[in-house]
């Protein structure tokens, strides 16, 4: 049986979500095929430009927080969401990057992304266009929802048409999302109806709640938190004598005087809308279920028509389908007239022809893309150019060089590739994953060099320096990053056993994309034993090689806590243009991390021609880039090594408050291994070093190990770097400045909520007055 992934929400506990996904998954499986839905969560908010500069975006912040209501917990309800979903979907296992997503393509022959607002521009993602899918002819979008009839962020714009674009086989809910699509792509979707509008009654009766107490009620289900839709329910109720049964959303719905359908789950909810008399609803799939069931129902506009990112387009759709738009409550005096009269043959009858179109469309898309062939080979989708690819590749047919955006990858000749899958075993970015750091397993350390001279060279704390010294003493080759300025890049090099006075080269932090394919090579080819140094996606990709060799045991692997590696062509474009402003010429001695003036305070110095360049990082042109993070290579967005290593030992900076006062460097290192444990253990007993033990809970709360967002203006950002007529400097006021004005607030903003917190939680003492 051919296999269907589905890529959408599922995880919000809304009836729409949790309806939606579950019909879809029974349609396709009704057609004879194997639905899975896809087990991702995204994480964070969508970063773009023009907001965070604007002092309305605060404004609106603190209205929007002071007027927003209190949602309900009911932990009854949420164990009944839990319950249907287990019963109803398949769930893949957890996919948290584009890389474990990608993966899915060695598994599934068609993959579906649909329905509900996935595809809404306020909250842009492209995995929910099926951006990780490698063949277009495998993708099929059913009824996404736009939601707007206006997409006004022209980098939102830009990166849907990029994704629209591949589908061949694109449907959308609404006419508004159709009418977009044509203006942004010139392409034509297919309007399609909500998956849970496919099924016939008595399906979803065989998931309904048999719970719930029969009797007419008028049942109110609000999304919006509008006064007016409550008064009407009174005028309602009023008229027609029958009581009002809520299902609560907010705190208020539990206050306002009317029976409360606690626990209600999306059984309950069938169930409930199936028994009422009559429904009030701002929700769009109250509606849908309110016209399977054939309830007299009144709706209303949730959203004010002056609000830019109103949904509203998604009722006046449903409602022009079946033709009801009178169901649409504007006026109160409507609901004067006979309510309860509402003649649902006619909406049938439309809804049955535009079922069967629906079906069909899902239908052809389902033949025509699992029959689909892939005739590229691809290694990964999230390539960070490590180049333990073409170390293992016996037919040279995969080349390590960076493409024209700066960045290191893997470029593979199709016609030398014989498609073995060697390269995809030891790809860092080939699903699987290395260790998750165990916080009660792993120990994690504070340590520094006790050599001054090594301490001050180094970046944080000299345990990098002392680590390779040891092992080099030992016989080890060591392989470490250094720069080469002749080059302006950061290359991985290696220093045989024994070769002490060159370790030199490897201290300091180098904040660019290292080119450690040669290296790697040399690594598996010449070296018997060696200490291994690079960022986790690199560490991984030797891990994995060496275990392929049966080599791993002879090596030690030491991987940098990382947040990211920015564009080449941004450091290039920052030495081009300081070199003419400062004269330090284009081949400048560089130290990333000055420490002359503390650890903590992060300088960046360079020197030649007799000029020397120092600026603190909050005022250099390349670490403001570099500490904003939106010029990043795409992988460090999809980073599976987070929280996770395939080293023996990993170390960084140990930021946070704890070193505060510290001006010479402390290091943050976690013994992966036994192995690992053993090299910290004996440089701390021959007194190398300081060392002691931490709590690992340490780690993520000094670290913040999560992916950073890829910004929507990424592609904009990446080509004006490249772009010599626009400065460094005026890229910085455009793509730098808001940012770090919101950086500013939000310090503010969270120095005032500690403050209060310990305000609120600080209770009175009382003194006994003798």
């Amino acid at each position: 049986m051919k296999k269907v992934a589905i890529m959408t929400w599922y995880q919000y506990l809304n009836f729409g979500t949790a309806l939606q996904v579950t019909a879809l998954s029974y349609i396709i499986a009704k057609m004879g095929y194997q639905p899975e839905v896809i087990q991702y969560i995204p994480h964070g908010k969508m970063l773009t430009r023009g907001s965070y500069k604007n002092p309305n975006y605060y404004i609106k912040k603190v209205i929007s927080k002071i007027n927003c209501p209190s949602i309900i917990n009911d932990e009854s309800r949420n164990a009944a969401f839990n319950t249907f979903l287990n019963e109803h979907i398949k769930l893949t296992r957890l996919c948290r990057t584009e890389s474990e997503l990608f993966a899915l393509n060695n598994e599934f022959d068609a993959f579906i992304c649909g329905s509900d607002q996935i595809w809404a521009p306020t909250i842009f993602n492209s995995k929910y266009f099926l951006d990780f899918v490698q063949q277009p002819s495998k993708m099929i979008s059913y009824a996404p929802s736009i939601g707007l009839s206006v997409i006004e962020d022209k980098y939102v714009r830009n990166c849907m048409r990029e994704c629209i674009s591949r589908f061949n086989h694109l449907s959308v809910r609404e006419e508004q999302g159709q009418n977009l699509i044509r203006e942004i792509c010139g392409k034509e979707a297919t309007v399609v109806l909500d998956p849970t509008l496919l099924l016939k009654s008595d399906e979803w009766d065989s998931m309904a709640s048999n719970k719930v107490e029969s009797g007419p009620y008028i049942l109110c289900y609000f999304l919006g938190s509008n006064k007016k839709p409550w008064k009407h329910v009174k005028i309602l109720s009023e008229k027609t004598g029958l009581p009002v049964k809520v299902i609560p959303v907010f705190n208020q719905d539990l206050q306002r005087g009317y029976q409360v359908a606690f626990g209600a789950g999306p059984s309950e909810f069938l169930e409930l809308i199936k028994k009422a008399a009559f429904v009030c609803t701002d929700s769009f799939h109250g509606i849908a279920f309110s016209i399977l069931y054939e309830r007299p129902f009144f709706t209303f506009e949730r959203f004010s028509n002056k609000d830019s990112n109103s949904q509203n387009s998604r009722i006046y759709n449903i409602l022009k389908i079946v033709g009801l738009e009178n169901r649409l409550i504007k006026d109160k005096m409507k609901i004067r007239d006979n309510p309860l009269n509402c003649d649902f043959s006619e909406a049938k009858r439309k809804l049955e022809i535009e079922k069967k179109k629906s079906l069909q469309y899902l239908e052809n898309a389902l033949n025509e893309s699992t029959e689909s062939v892939i005739d590229t080979y691809m290694i990964t989708n999230t390539c960070c150019g490590c180049g333990a690819c073409a170390a293992i590749c016996k037919k040279d047919a995969i080349e390590i060089k960076r493409d024209e955006d700066g960045f290191l990858k893997a470029f593979v000749i199709q016609y030398k590739c014989i498609g073995c899958g060697l390269c995809k075993k030891v790809c860092p970015y080939n699903g699987l994953n290395s260790t998750e750091i165990d916080k009660e397993k792993h120990k994690l350390f504070m340590a520094y060099s006790k050599q001054a001279e090594a301490l001050q060279i180094s970046s944080s704390g000299g345990i990098g320096y002392e680590i390779s010294k040891l092992l080099c003493e030992k016989g080890y080759d060591v392989i470490g990053c250094t720069y080469d300025k002749e080059k302006a890049e950061a290359v991985h090099q290696r220093v045989p056993a024994g070769d002490i006075d060159r370790l030199h080269i490897f201290q300091g932090s180098k904040y660019l994309q290292s080119n450690s394919a040669d290296a790697i090579n040399e690594l598996v080819n010449s070296s018997e034993k060696a200490v291994v140094f690079g960022t986790p996606c690199q560490i991984s990709g030797i891990d994995r090689l060496l275990k392929l060799r049966e080599k791993r045991n002879n090596f030690i692997l030491v991987d940098l806590i990382c947040h990211g590696v920015p564009s080449q062509n941004l450091w290039k474009k920052y030495i081009r243009e300081g070199s003419k402003k400062y004269g330090y010429g284009l081949t400048p001695e560089v130290v990333f991390r000055d420490k002359s003036k503390g650890w903590r305070k992060m300088f960046i110095r360079l020197q030649g021609n007799g000029k020397i360049y120092s600026c603190f990082e909050k005022k250099d042109l390349f670490y403001r880039f570099f500490l904003i993070g939106h010029c990043y290579a795409s992988p460090c967005y999809e980073c599976n090594y987070r929280t996770a290593s395939a080293a023996d030992i990993r170390i960084g900076d140990y930021w946070g408050p704890r070193y505060k006062n510290n001006k010479s460097g402390v290091s943050m290192v976690i013994a992966m291994t036994s192995k690992g444990e053993k090299v910290l253990q004996q440089l701390y007993r021959i007194n190398r070093i300081e060392l002691q033990q931490m709590n690992c809970e340490e780690y993520w709360t000094v670290q913040y190990p999560k992916n950073p967002i890829k910004p929507v203006f990424y592609n904009e950002l990446i080509d004006e770097i490249k772009d010599e007529s626009i400065s460094l400097r005026k890229l910085a006021d455009k793509y730098c400045k808001e940012y770090e004005w919101y950086s500013k607030i939000y310090r503010i903003y969270y120095l005032l909520r500690t403050i209060y917190k310990k305000i609120k939680n600080t209770k009175p003492v009382s003194k006994n007055i003798i």
